[in-house]
């Protein structure tokens, strides 16, 4: 009896200490996505000239570099080198150092939001660099903002069963048959593309123009890259060995299919910054997103992300350099990580870790901060109709899928997926999968829906990349989804979501 009576108060216990929301921040564990130790993400400064600027000459960050250690000797630090340049952006460097993940590193703020033509005026050849050993803080006046760790990116989906994919025989890249003098471009930030698993996207790859296979004629620090670029491995073919880029792919070209304007206009760029086991780093993400803007690319499809209560301003500051050209980044808003939510004896319910507010992911996290960042999750329905005048479409309530992320500021729509497949609504088919019938389900796949509607609505008469003018002109539209039901518009609400996606807004994805 006495075991009974002492189960029963610690049950009340529990119950009552997850109703004490002040608690809750005590007992949770601090989501924190791991990175690679000892290395640090910095942005260089433009230099300015007399014709404009131009980014800062390697032997300049060189000599820079050596001014830092010289302060980080006399403080008896260790010292720092340059590991690696971004490809196609020479400004964005990846340090190494001993004891580097501690490091505070500060810049300033640009003057403009975009590179090259920001700056400082005067531009001294660089101002002192100095070390404050109280803080452990390096003041390095010609860098941008602050330096970022190199977070392990990862991608929120899961599959059954975590097989390889499906082998199939390699298949080349087939260039566009169809011309179109300006491609609508939409790049894809993921594992690449593997031709062989989605025959039907192929051959609608955005193709780089005066560009061949062999040289680097358009001087951008990249041979070769034709279709894009594998940042992974740092050639110009961005094959997918993880399937997951190639799933995407099929969602967002499925949105395109019943659109003449579309199959004929928009282009896929390829921008390979995940490996095999689906991880990827901030630094490799950070270079694909500056290939993406200079390149031109309308919508960037971004289904990845990491936990951290802290943001990184480095991210930050590509995503404002996007924002500042009209380019749309549409995110994943992520999905559980049992690996980073942890609390003593499960007293922090769920909810807490699903929310953005309480539990922030990035790039998700920054919808709320700029316009033309677009944070998608997927919805189910929970409670049918039952009166006669509803269609099948037509539901009392939704909700967010089980384990994916919501959050009334910063998700700003739901994806109703299909169906008819097993995890009702919230799976889908994994083409990619060895086992025929496999499924696949995550915010991962809610994005591409998203990327894929927008451009199939909205690319031809394309004109701005703000997410509220974007959401009104798909409200005003109507779309026939499925046949013969009566017309509806393209993006939804639904009072019900309110409380879990802005305005309860969410598009219904187009049938395979």
């Amino acid at each position: 009896m006495r075991i009974v009576t002492t189960v029963f108060l610690l049950g009340l216990l529990a119950l009552g200490l997850q109703s004490c929301d002040w608690l809750i921040p005590l007992l949770r564990s601090h989501p924190q996505a791991p990175h690679l130790p000892d290395q640090n993400i910095i942005l260089f400064r433009p230099q300015l000239t007399a014709t404009g600027s131009q980014p800062m000459p390697i032997a300049m960050q060189h000599a820079m570099v050596q001014a830092a250690n010289e302060s980080l000797k006399n403080a008896g630090k260790d010292t720092l080198r340059i590991s690696r340049w971004c490809p196609c952006d020479s400004s964005l460097v990846l340090l190494e150092g001993h004891q580097l993940d501690d490091l505070l590193i500060n810049g300033r703020e640009m003057a403009s939001s975009t590179r090259p033509s920001g700056g400082v005026s005067g531009n001294p050849p660089f101002a002192d660099i100095t070390y404050n050993p109280t803080a452990n803080e390096l003041k390095w006046p010609e860098l941008v903002g602050e330096g970022s760790l190199n977070y392990i990116l990862s991608l929120p989906f899961y599959h059954q069963p975590k097989d390889a994919i499906v082998k199939v025989p390699l298949r080349p890249f087939i260039l566009p048959t169809d011309s179109t003098t300006k491609p609508f471009i939409i790049a894809i930030t993921d594992t690449g593309f593997q031709p062989g698993l989605y025959p039907a996207a192929n051959g609608q790859f955005w193709v780089n123009p005066g560009e061949s296979t062999t040289s680097d004629r358009d001087q951008n620090g990249l041979v070769g890259d034709m279709t894009g670029w594998d940042f992974v491995t740092n050639t110009n073919l961005p094959y997918d060995s993880n399937g997951h880029g190639t799933l995407v792919t099929s969602l967002i070209h499925e949105q395109l299919r019943t659109n003449e304007w579309a199959s004929k206009n928009v282009r896929f760029m390829y921008l390979k910054t995940y490996s095999l086991n689906g991880k990827g780093t901030l630094f490799n993400n950070l270079c694909a997103l500056s290939y993406a803007r200079q390149k031109g690319a309308q919508l960037i499809n971004a289904s990845w992300g990491f936990y951290s209560p802290k943001e990184s301003l480095l991210l930050g500051y590509f995503i404002k350099e996007l924002s500042a050209t009209n380019r749309v980044l549409v995110v994943a808003a992520g999905n559980a990580n049992g690996d980073l939510e942890r609390s003593p004896f499960g007293l922090v319910p769920s909810s807490y870790y699903r929310n953005l507010e309480t539990n922030p992911f990035w790039p998700a996290r920054y919808s709320g901060a700029y316009q033309h960042v677009i944070t998608a999750t997927t919805i189910h329905p929970t409670t049918k109709a039952l009166a006669s005048k509803h269609t099948s479409d037509d539901f009392l309530a939704y909700s967010v899928c089980a384990d994916q992320n919501y959050s009334d500021p910063f998700v700003n729509v739901g994806v109703y997926n299909n169906r008819n497949r097993p995890n009702p609504y919230c799976s889908v088919l994994n083409i990619t999968a060895p086992n025929q019938g496999a499924m696949a389900s995550g915010s991962s796949f809610a994005a591409p829906v998203v990327t894929g509607r927008l451009a199939a609505r909205l690319g031809e008469t394309w004109t701005t990349g703000k997410r509220d003018v974007l959401f009104a002109r798909l409200e005003n539209q109507s779309a026939t989804i499925p046949a013969g039901t009566p017309q509806l518009p393209t993006l939804r609400s639904h009072p019900t979501l309110t409380s879990q996606i802005n305005a309860g807004r969410y598009i219904k994805r187009v049938e395979p």
